[in-house]
């Protein structure tokens, strides 16, 4: 009976050992709401972007996979209107590669207008403890630790409604993902397309924090 005890509550101790190693982190923040985006299922939508892009780090990869910051934006926008399709947050989804700004754009057959701009392509480092090894001779024993290099991508959304000319929603969306052996292009793609996921969720969901990468 006591050996029964003993075990079940190491089991429980090593479950909250675990579980309370998870971390969540927020990436949709400094949120701005003016006003509730009403029945969006049926409303038609424009994408568009600007290509004022900072990159400041992973250049070489940038550089290698855009041959300009107007290919980047592009292809952003592609692949955003293709997954908010698939969704099915919005009835109907464009997007206008030739346009940067809202004043610019014809909004006649739209009900709202989204806004990418402000793109950052950053990094971070996250140290990680990697436990006790013998030391020389097996005498002792010592820490190690190494590095983990993250790609992060920060971009700024902004949401108009066509029919009151007015800016509603503005929120910074942010993507990372960690290099995994030295391959930076999926690394910049993976943390690009986590920004998209966060963009849609939040605008079908209001999600904003997620478990760590």
């Amino acid at each position: 009976m006591k050996r029964n005890s003993y075990i079940f509550l190491v089991t429980i101790l090593v479950f909250f050992s675990f579980t309370s190693c998870k971390v969540s982190k927020q990436y949709v923040t400094f949120i701005s709401k003016k006003a509730e985006i009403e029945t969006p299922e049926t409303k038609k939508v424009i994408l568009i972007a600007t290509d004022d892009i900072k990159v400041l780090e992973f250049t070489n990869t940038f550089q290698k996979n855009y041959e300009e910051k107007a290919a980047f934006s592009s292809q952003y926008l592609n692949d955003f209107s293709n997954k908010i399709k698939a969704s099915k947050v919005f009835g109907d989804v464009t997007y206008d590669i030739s346009k940067e700004t809202y004043a610019s754009l014809n909004t006649a057959d739209a009900d709202y207008v989204i806004h990418f701009s402000n793109f950052e392509i950053t990094n971070r480092y996250e140290w990680r403890q990697s436990g006790n090894i013998a030391g020389m001779n097996g005498m002792g024993s010592m820490n190690t630790s190494s590095s983990v290099e993250y790609c992060v991508i920060n971009v700024k959304v902004v949401v108009y409604d066509t029919k009151s000319d007015k800016e509603i929603l503005d929120f910074i969306a942010i993507g990372e993902a960690s290099v995994f052996f030295f391959n930076f292009t999926t690394t910049l793609e993976k943390a690009k397309n986590r920004t998209i996921d966060h963009i849609i969720n939040y605008l079908k969901t209001e999600q904003t924090t997620y478990e760590k990468y």
